[in-house]
This record gives structure tokens, sequence and C-alpha cells, in this order.
């Protein structure tokens, strides 16, 4: 059935930012089903993501190019270092207008690389009826010690070790360019490092590319089965 095939393929969709998981992720059905009022967007269940909901009639497989807005970095939380790290400096930990342009610049390196590998989506920078729209926005900051600068760490301590250099949260949505109609969103935490090692300006800003990146390359990825499938999504995310 359409309603079936396009709820299948609606699943794929809202796990592009999440991990692989044991547990097949499924779109809540019944009176109980969590709904966002006023659309069609419906909770997925089993997934690893803090949130995840996704429109199971949107026709996700109509789309053949993707416009990428710009990453969002206003109203950012940043949650700062812990009392250990704290003691480094005084200064709390923020976001200043290069930080934003540099973050905002490598996500869309990021996307635009990832997708434009694929070989299967236009990149476009206008609306039309199978450009789907993905807008990224960061929701959260987790640095693991205080900013390499001259006001947040003392004179003298030139090196600081830290396991990895923090976390970053995002959420993407997912909307038909010309109607704006949201078909999905997923909210993402992830690191790009577990391992001890220096944390300065150069190590960060390489980890928060990896992230970058590897939310593009998952993003990109099954954009591309579904791109293959015409459709209907590969037996692996049914």
């Amino acid at each position: 059935m359409r309603t079936a095939k396009y709820a299948r393929v609606g699943i794929a969709v809202a796990s592009l930012l999440l991990a692989a998981c044991e547990t097949t992720p499924q779109i809540q059905t019944g009176e109980d089903a969590e709904v966002i009022a006023g659309s069609n967007l419906v909770r997925v269940d089993h997934s690893r993501a803090k949130l995840a909901y996704v429109d199971p009639q949107a026709p996700f497989g109509k789309y053949t190019a993707i416009m990428l807005a710009p990453l969002g970095v206003e109203n950012v939380e940043i949650i700062q270092p812990g009392n250990s790290s704290r003691s480094y400096g005084n200064r709390n930990w923020e976001l200043t207008d290069s930080d934003k342009q540099r973050l905002q610049a490598d996500f869309q390196q990021a996307m635009a690389q990832q997708l434009s590998s694929t070989g299967n989506f236009q990149l476009v920078d206008s609306i039309g009826d199978r450009v789907l729209t993905i807008s990224a926005r960061l929701t959260r900051i987790a640095p693991t010690a205080p900013k390499d600068d001259n006001r947040s760490r003392p004179t003298g301590r030139s090196h600081i070790i830290t396991e990895g250099s923090g976390r970053l949260s995002v959420e993407v949505i997912f909307s038909d360019s010309e109607t704006g109609e949201v078909l999905a969103l997923a909210k993402d935490t992830r690191s790009a490092s577990s391992q001890w090692g220096l944390n300065n300006s150069v190590t960060n800003a390489a980890e928060v590319r990896r992230v970058f990146n590897s939310w593009a390359r998952q993003i990109a990825t099954q954009l591309e089965r579904l791109h293959d499938k015409a459709g209907t999504p590969p037996a692996a995310e049914i």
C-alpha cells in the first residue's frame, strides 16, 4: 500500500542522524501515538536520538535536489566545563561572531561535499517542486575545557589534556522547499573522540569538522539509498 511504503521511507529519513541501533525504528501508531500539535509528525520509537518525528505520508522519494539552509548558530546553549577545568581560568566559554561563521562554513562544506559525492542530488539555492530543504540548528555545546584564547586560559599553561574536546547537539529538519511543510525532524548529540589528548583551538576545530562530516555522511548515505530505491527503503531500514 502507498501509505505503508511511505511510512517505511519515513522511518529511514527520521533515522538519518541516528547511529545504527539493535532495534528497528518504528513510527508510533494508534490513539496513543505522540503527534506534534498542528502537524502530521509522529514520534519514532527505538531511536538513539532524544527525539525523532516523521510524517508517515510524506513522499520523500520524489525529491531530486537539495537546498541547504545555513547552520543555525543563535541561542546555542553552552554547558560550561566542569569545576576542575574552570580552575584553569575564570571566563565563561562563549561563541564569538568569528566562531559562528567558522561553524557555519565547516557545516556547509561537510554537507555539500557528502551530498555531492552521491551524484544523485543537485545542490540548489532556490525552491522547487522536487527540492528538499535541510535545515540544521546547533542547539548545545558542551566543551571539556576553557576556550583556547588569551583571556580564558592562564598565561604559561601551554598544554591542557582532556578526554575529547566536548559534545555537540544538533536539530535537523527536513521540509518541502515550496510549501515549507516539515516532513521529518531529528535531534542528535555526538562527540568526535573519547580519547585523551591535547585540547587547543587546532584540535578542537578538527574534532568539530569530524562531527559535522559524520552527520553529513550519514545523511548523504541514507538519502542516496532512498534515491536508488525510488522511494522504497532498503531492507535493512524496513
